[in-house]
């Protein structure tokens, strides 16, 4: 906390006669996993682990022009978390099968996981190594936002990402030109990083160019996007033709539709995604999660969305894959309405949604009255690679409007299919691995205080 306060504290008597906010949060995020399962790693079996995280973060926004200046506007910002495992039950694990030697953590991989920039460490492929080089800091905001009218604006620096497939803080700039109906907007990512009661990560390049001596360039992810947004009453729609692209990697063009229909006491909203990620030959011959990548992919993702009173609602939605489409997209973020990313870590945390033909359908339902609320969401996945069945009941209540607590129970099984193997993604089908099926249930829970 003490490294916290001194990174902010520098920059409070440059702000003390402007006009600014302080915000901050403090809490613990758990998960406690049924399966304790010795590690086999000549079988691919593992556990699902189980961890306590203690974090606490802070954040300045000044304004940074007088308040009688109207169609300028000028933001800075700077903020930070600190955070730890108070808990981690991978501490001390060892395989079983004797392939591979010491210890083998795994829940680095939410607080601290630093494998450098390009994640390319010399320690990476030795979890203990990875184990002793965590980072429990992260500087994630800091960053100028100019608006003009809202007519023409720009973020630069690091800051929270809301772009469709970047989740967590952004490295880089984006822009905007809007007038009326239309928008046209421009994306552009140098590094990544994940700061919240459950995640720290400090700044590093998701993808990346490697050339043939071994050196790294991040050539940047970027994205344009084309929006036209029209409201008719209590109704809107919103059409966005966009683009996304990393030089040398990939091109996905795509298309985002969203309709909000609403009448007295109800509202539907329906969205549909379809991208179609175009693999260049530095990819194609690449293996991503047991399969190769290929050249002519596609993801489509359709759900909707339904709220009655304020106080009911409920969804459905089905999600495909088309070849390895999410080989470079998708994987650091994705516009489905619950998380994907809870596997055991030691198989990188993530679902079989992002598996190679993949199949995923969900729906949920749910309830809200005064500070609590509760939803009950079921998925069904199915790839080549495996299938996986998950049943999550969701409890929060909020003691009052700073103070959250958050229980989730899931029963959720895996099974993989002969030939893949839990943990090893770098070749594809070997018939020498044994089908078998996994329990990955877990109970999570959050306590937070936020100001």
């Amino acid at each position: 906390m003490k490294r916290l306060v001194a990174v902010l504290f520098g920059v409070f008597d440059l702000a003390h006669a402007l006009d600014y906010k302080i915000s901050g949060l403090a809490g613990s995020f758990s998960r406690i996993g049924f399966n304790n399962s010795p590690i086999n790693t000549k079988k691919g079996i593992y556990p699902t682990g189980s961890y306590v995280t203690l974090v606490a973060s802070l954040q300045m926004s000044v304004n940074l022009l007088p308040k009688g200046v109207e169609n300028h506007k000028l933001k800075a910002a700077i903020g930070a978390e600190i955070g730890d495992l108070a808990y981690d039950s991978t501490q001390t694990l060892t395989d079983t099968s004797g392939l591979e030697k010491g210890f083998l953590p795994a829940n680095y991989y939410y607080m601290g996981r630093w494998e450098g920039y390009f994640m390319d460490a010399p320690w990476k492929h030795s979890r203990y190594e990875t184990d002793m080089h965590t980072r429990d800091f992260v500087l994630h905001t800091l960053y100028l936002d100019y608006n003009y009218k809202d007519h023409f604006g720009f973020k630069l620096g690091r800051y929270r990402s809301r772009a469709l497939f970047l989740s967590g803080y952004n490295q880089g700039v984006q822009l905007f030109l809007h007038f009326g109906n239309w928008s046209l907007q421009w994306f552009s990512s140098y590094g990544r990083a994940r700061a919240n009661l459950q995640y720290i990560r400090d700044f590093y390049a998701p993808i990346s160019y490697k050339f043939p001596d071994g050196q790294h360039i991040n050539y940047g992810l970027q994205s344009l996007s084309f929006v036209y947004r029209r409201d008719y009453k209590r109704n809107r729609i919103t059409v966005m033709p966009f683009v996304w692209f990393y030089p040398k990697l990939y091109t996905a063009p795509g298309l985002q539709l969203d309709l909000k229909l609403a009448r007295a006491n109800w509202t539907v909203h329906t969205h549909f995604y379809a991208w179609f990620p175009i693999y260049d030959s530095y990819m194609t011959h690449r293996y991503f999660r047991s399969a190769l990548v290929g050249e002519d992919t596609a993801s489509l993702l359709i759900y909707q969305h339904f709220d009655i009173a304020n106080h009911y609602n409920f969804g459905w939605g089905v999600y495909k894959n088309f070849g390895n489409a999410s080989a470079c997209i998708g994987w650091t973020g994705l516009p489905v309405p619950f998380g994907t990313k809870d596997n055991t870590p030691y198989a990188k945390a993530y679902s079989n949604l992002y598996n190679a033909n993949s199949l995923t359908a969900f729906s949920y339902l749910g309830f809200k009255v005064k500070n609590f609320s509760w939803q009950l969401l079921g998925k069904i996945i199915q790839s080549p690679r495996a299938n996986s069945e998950s049943l999550m009941l969701t409890l929060r209540y909020d003691l009052n409007k700073h103070t959250h607590l958050m229980l989730k129970i899931n029963g959720y099984d895996v099974s993989i299919h002969k030939g893949y193997k839990v943990g090893y993604f770098s070749a594809g089908y070997n018939p020498k691995f044994q089908a078998n099926t996994q329990d990955r249930s877990y109970v999570m829970t959050s306590m937070g205080y936020d100001f």
